[in-house]
Order: structure tokens, then sequence, then C-alpha cells
């Protein structure tokens, strides 16, 4: 592990399927194509719903878990994600369509390759009503600099030196060297802007159900019930009529249970949900009580190669085991359908730019493509392992047992032994953090995606010494691509650098991509507006939910 930062914590895909459909067999539900009955699953991705006609009293929605914490620095899951984009603003946002966009920040300059100039919005008030200043714009994004307070988006802040206020409504970061990101990373909570006074008076109770958080956003926190709920309020002083709540009131209920999930919404006591569980597709879609859409995502379902010393050592191996997988088959039995097979680890809706050429590098790449009858002659080159080749799985998520078990058949079938570790549910995510943890496993199998859409902040993690390379891949070549591509400002030679280095890396499995899941989302039939695609942790769009008539 290097020195560096801790790099932003990687906000891990989180599918639950409906008890008893655990079997790799099509299941029914997802939209088909009619004709063929052999014919593969597929649904139809939409990047909006229909716009609303009025507004709503109240909403309330489903997520599967409570947050740890409202604390901005320490908001990197899916739940607290989904609810702290409509309270705490940052000085950017992802728009609808999962673009980079201006928020707190008004204008912004780069007068030198290395300096940041930020000229805020005026007016703006935070939801105890006293007015956002530039001091407090240079406290909130301070904090991930703090190496005591521990943000987990420090990462972020890997280049830069200062971060000062130089005017009432102008903020100064002053990189250590150009960083083509940084401006990216501001629409996650890496820049966040709360009240300087608040986070100071309210010390560790600050993001607590007991201190909450004074932000800037369409919605304000005005209850929090442990263990049960979150409240939120329309703030009626928003600064940005655009995105005005059309909800007066949003409750978030902690719905762990994805039977009980899926129950709230055919019952109509929950009115949506994020992250839908896959096996229940069907019956939400047929259920008439409401819609399902499909949006774009930037996430990707992986395995990890590990250990690079052990089974998995001669790149052979790995291609064998790589094209033995059936993809369409895990897609078609784990998502119902609800998503697409991953050649690369950074997935098409990541390509934030230059679409062109990410689409022309992708399509040329073939590693993921089955061949059976090739893999077979792939082991028989390099001769099967000595030991076999351990998956860590965990019954914390049901479809990676799923996986893990396809692999092991698709193993089987080409002559490699495949062992599958099951690891409890609190030590499984361990792995990114400790390295005994990852010692005895050889793939791990985990959801992993970008934050906004630019394959660099993917591709920055194969890099040598890279916090989150675990198998300890190194390519110069690959190093100084990166290197490159970060300090590239223009997006055209951006994307030629980073399709370069995602060559290498695929070439290389030092990853074996899997799939890529779609965005799922369940709308009540009285609601609609938000967008469908993968922005919903970094974009106010419970604001944009009204009433449908």
């Amino acid at each position: 592990m290097n020195a560096l930062p801790v790099p932003p914590r990687p906000r891990r895909i989180a599918v639950s399927l409906v008890a008893g459909a655990l079997l790799l067999t099509a299941c029914s539900g997802a939209a088909t194509d009619a004709g063929d009955p052999g014919q593969k699953k597929r649904v139809t991705v939409t990047g909006l719903t229909p716009e609303p006609a009025g507004d709503l009293d109240r909403i309330t929605w489903a997520v599967s878990a409570e947050p740890a914490s409202f604390d901005w620095i320490y908001n990197a899951s899916f739940e607290t994600g989904q609810i702290m984009a409509n309270v705490c603003e940052g000085l950017f946002r992802l728009d609808a369509d999962m673009s980079v966009q201006p928020a707190l920040t008004e204008t912004f300059t780069n007068p030198d390759p290395r300096t940041w100039v930020f000229t805020l919005r005026s007016g703006v008030t935070f939801h105890d009503g006293t007015t956002l200043t530039a001091d407090d714009v240079a406290f909130s994004l301070g904090r991930n600099l703090d190496t005591e307070a521990g943000s987990y988006w420090s990462g972020a802040y890997e280049n830069v030196s200062s971060v000062e206020a130089t005017g009432p409504l102008e903020v100064t970061v002053t990189l250590k060297q150009p960083d083509a990101l940084f401006t990216s990373y501001l629409s996650s909570p890496a820049g966040i802007v709360d009240s300087k006074a608040t986070v100071t008076a309210k010390g560790k109770a600050y993001g607590t159900p007991d201190g909450g958080v004074n932000c800037v956003g369409p919605f304000s926190l005005t209850d929090w019930d442990k263990g049960q709920s979150m409240t939120l309020t329309r703030d009626e002083n928003y600064f940005d009529p655009e995105h005005r709540a059309k909800a007066e009131e949003v409750q978030f209920q902690f719905v762990r249970d994805p039977a009980a999930l899926v129950s709230g919404l055919l019952s109509d006591s929950l009115d949506g949900s994020w992250f839908l569980p896959p096996a229940a597709l069907g019956r939400l879609t047929d259920s008439g009580k409401g819609t399902v859409y499909y949006g774009e995502s930037t996430q990707g379902f992986n395995a990890i190669v590990m250990d690079a010393e052990g089974p998995l050592k001669d790149l052979r191996i790995r291609r064998a085991l790589s094209m033995a997988i059936d993809r369409e088959g895990i897609i078609d039995s784990v998502i119902s359908g609800a998503g697409e097979p991953q050649k690369a680890p950074a997935v098409p809706g990541s390509w934030g730019y230059a679409e062109k050429t990410y689409r022309t590098a992708w399509d040329g790449l073939t590693a993921t493509e089955r061949d059976l009858d090739a893999a077979k002659k792939l082991v028989e080159e390099a001769g099967a392992p000595d030991r076999p080749i351990v998956v860590a799985t965990t019954s914390a998520e049901a479809e990676v047992p799923v996986i893990g078990a396809e692999i092991q058949s698709a193993a089987k079938k080409i002559g490699l032994d495949v062992e599958v570790k099951s690891i409890p549910a609190d030590q499984y995510n361990g792995v990114y953090t400790d390295a005994e943890a990852r010692k005895g496993i050889d793939l791990y199998l985990t959801g992993w995606g970008t934050d906004f859409p630019d394959p660099l902040q993917m591709y920055q993690y194969f890099t040598t010494d890279h916090f989150y390379n675990f198998s300890g891949f190194s390519d110069p070549k690959y190093d100084d691509l990166i290197a490159e591509a970060g300090r590239t400002q223009d997006p055209a030679r951006r994307a030629e650098l980073v399709t370069a280095a995602q060559r290498i890396v695929v070439d290389e499995l030092a990853w074996i991509p899997l799939y890529a899941p779609y965005n799922t989302l369940f709308l009540n039939k009285r609601l609609t507006g938000s967008p469908a695609s993968y922005m919903q942790l970094h974009y106010p769009w419970a604001a944009d939910l009204g009433a449908s008539s």
C-alpha cells in the first residue's frame, strides 16, 4: 500500500434477490422482445421518467439500510448517498444526463494548470437561514485534507496543496500538479458544503440523529427516527428554482428485507425505491401498481484478481477462466436481464466524453468472449494449477454465491478446480483495507464503478502501488499513460490515453469483468419525474418527483 491519502471508498453494488430465486435458470419478468422463445431477455433503458403534472404532499421511499453517519466525509454507501443528495449540495452536481454541472459555484476558472478559482452564487442560504460564504466552502473542502478527520474522500484531494477563501464569494484551490478529475470529484461528497459554524458547534454530534446537518439543498433533514426512518422537508428558501422540491415531505423508511420491500411497493405503503431485487422485477412490472424503469449506470460487477502469484499467476489461466464464464446466463438469472456483458472495468455508462473513442475501443475487446474450446486449449498449454482457485463469496449479497457457483461450474468444464469460500458478511468488505483479509483469496466478487462519468477514475486504481491495486499489477507504460491522462484537460486526448491504458489492463485481466447492471427504479402510479440514470447519489432526484396526474 502507498502512503497517499486513502482513495474514495468504492460503493459496492448491493443486489438482493428474493428467496427462492437463486438458481442459474432463466427468470421470467424482464421485458423481452416478442418472437424467439430462446431469445435472451433484455429490458428497455431510459434516462427519464415522464414529467410530473403537479406537487405532492408526501412521498414514502424505501432504502435498504440506515446511514451509519450523515456527515458527508463519511458518506460511502448507496443508502446514505441517495438520501444526502437531496439535502446537501456541493460545488458541482451530476445532472439528469450524468454530466457534471455547477451547483453552489456559479462560475469557475482555471487560470493556470495548478489553480482553480470558484465564484460562489450569492444569496444562497443554509437550512437554518444563514448565508453561505467562501469561508464555509474553504472549511468544508478542507475537512478532506484533515488526516485526523479521516475523510473517506481524502483521495480526491491527493493533488491538492491548499484551499483558501480569497474573497467573500471566492475560493481558490491550488494543486500540487494538474488534476483532470478534481472538478468532477467536487460533484461527489468530496465537494459538499455545510455551515462551518454548525459543524464546529455540533462536534462529534454532527451528522448523527441528535446533531443533524445544516447544508444547502432542496430538502432539509427534519427528523431521524433511529432504526426506522429519516424525514426530509422542502426548503422553501432553496436557491435553485429549477430544482425546487415538488413534494412537501419525503420519508425514507429503512426496509432491510427484500421481500418486505416488494410487499410494500405492491401494497402502496411504499411509493418507490432504487436498486430493486432482480427476481422481483417481473412481478413489479406486471403488478399494475407502478412502473419499473431501467437507466444507464456507471457500475460494473467484476471478479477481481487478488493474488497474482497463486493459481491465477499464468495469464493463460486467467484468460481461459474468463472465456469459460457464461455472462449472458448470469445476466438472465441473477439480474433478470437488466444488464449487459462487461468487457472492461469501466463500463459504457462512465463514458462522459469522447464516446465514439470509448465505443470503438470497447468493441475491439475480446477477452470476455465465451469460447469453451479455446479455453480448454489454453489450460492444456499452461497446465492446470496445482491448487484450487479460491473464489470469495458472501451470503450478505445473495447474487454473489450464485455467481461464485457459475464460475466454479465454468472452471470445471475446462479442467480447472475452483473452491468457493464463503466469508461472513461483516468481514467481506475487509479486503479493501486489510491485506491480511485478502490472504488465501484468488478472486473476489464485487461491484465497482465510477462516481462520475470519467473512466480515468476507474483506471487510476491499476497504477503501481495504488491503494486498490490488490494484486500488485504493475506496468510502466500503463502508469505513464494514466499519469499523462490525469494531467490532460482536453477530453479527446484524455480518451485516447485512457483507452490505450484500458487495453493493457483488459489484456492482462487484472480484473475479470462480468456484467454491467442497469440502474433500476420503481415508481408508484401516483408519482413521476425522477431521472432513471445512475445519478441518485450526486443529484437531488427526489426534488423532481411530483404527481403523475
